[in-house]
């Protein structure tokens, strides 16, 4: 018995592979976007304790001074013995990577310093913050200029005394949270930075890490590595520019680092837009060791408090919106500033 093979047609072998390849395209998509969303996830909850660090919310609030007097702030030595008065004062600004304050800004105020103390002050620049703060406990150390972010940790860690800030004739001081965008960028409020990438500045820093963080946590749901990507730029005025070049998306940043950036002409203020203002923050703050003598601690709050800065390098770098030192009480002036440490801490607690 003879039997004839007729060739299958194109039209019959799609009809019937067709659906079968609509099936697995399907599957394979739903397979990858769930793995790719549990990636996210991981990543989500493995960077995050990274980013924290390990402390406890407990250990965040604890004080490793006496605090007799309730002002949360580390107690002079009631033993005359325990005070230091070194031959020569060593006074650094704020540690960072590349110096954005030069020496040259401090010559005034040093020698101000240095005259009415009896004593050689020098400059120091530290490039990491936590060799900075180690020196500041050893002694090596004994003035310091500090942002937001550390203050916190220095008073109730290293024995750091604030003293003054950053402000202007009628002594306001103070700065917001902001978060930047190019000017034409699609991103209009907080909601939408989902997919879209953040650049934070340092992990120490208030208005550059730590308050941005907590605020897209807290109040939208966006987790780093999760809902958008992530980076730094080690320094507010880098962040400024990457926004202003478009080479990020979003960077949180200190509205009076904007302010001097736009001052100086380093960047148009038509190229870059806030899509969203905090309440004020200290900036920041100029404080000294705990454990100076008391006369020496007069002496340099009094300098501190009565320097002029007109025609000095004070005025020519910060004159944009301050005009001198003006007293601060940790107390009362870093609440905020604490409030956001202990929403940290409690994620901090909770991620480890």
């Amino acid at each position: 018995m003879n039997e004839t093979h007729q060739p299958l047609s194109l039209a019959r072998v799609m009809k019937v592979v067709l659906p079968l390849i609509i099936v697995a395209v399907a599957a394979y998509f739903w397979w990858s976007a769930k793995v790719h969303s549990a990636v996210r996830e991981e990543g989500a909850s493995s960077v995050l304790p990274r980013m924290l660090g390990k402390q406890t919310a407990a250990e965040d609030v604890s004080m490793d001074y006496a605090d007799a007097d309730g002002d949360l702030v580390a107690d002079s030595p009631t033993d005359p013995a325990q005070c230091i008065a070194p031959e020569a004062l060593v006074f650094s600004y704020v540690a960072e990577e590349e110096e954005s304050v030069p020496e040259e800004t401090w010559k005034e105020l040093l020698s101000a310093l240095a005259e009415k103390c009896g004593r050689e002050v020098r400059y120091i620049h530290y490039t990491d913050v936590d060799e900075q703060l180690s020196a500041l406990k050893k002694g090596e150390l004994h003035l310091a200029g500090l942002n937001t972010g550390t203050v916190s940790t220095a008073v109730r860690r290293y024995g750091f005394v604030p003293i003054c800030t950053f402000g202007n004739e009628a002594d306001r001081f103070g700065y917001t949270m902001q978060l930047l965008v190019p000017a034409d960028s699609p991103i209009k409020s907080p909601a939408d930075i989902r997919g879209h990438k953040v650049t934070f500045t340092r992990l120490d820093s208030n208005s550059g890490f730590k308050a941005p963080l907590v605020l897209l946590m807290n109040q939208y749901n966006l987790m780093p590595e999760r809902d958008f990507p992530w980076g730094l730029s080690l320094g507010h005025n880098e962040s400024i520019r990457l926004v202003a070049n478009k080479e990020t998306d979003v960077a949180p940043i200190a509205s009076d680092m904007l302010a001097r950036a736009i001052e100086r002409g380093e960047v148009d203020p038509s190229a870059v837009r806030v899509i969203y203002e905090s309440e004020r923050f200290p900036p920041a703050t100029i404080g000294y060791a705990y454990n100076l003598t008391p006369e020496l601690r007069d002496a340099i709050r009094d300098t501190l408090l009565g320097f002029d800065w007109n025609g000095t390098g004070l005025e020519n770098v910060f004159g944009a919106d301050v005009t001198k030192f003006v007293p601060v009480n940790y107390k009362n002036d870093w609440a905020n500033s604490r409030r956001i440490d202990q929403v940290m801490a409690q994620v901090r607690t909770a991620n480890n």
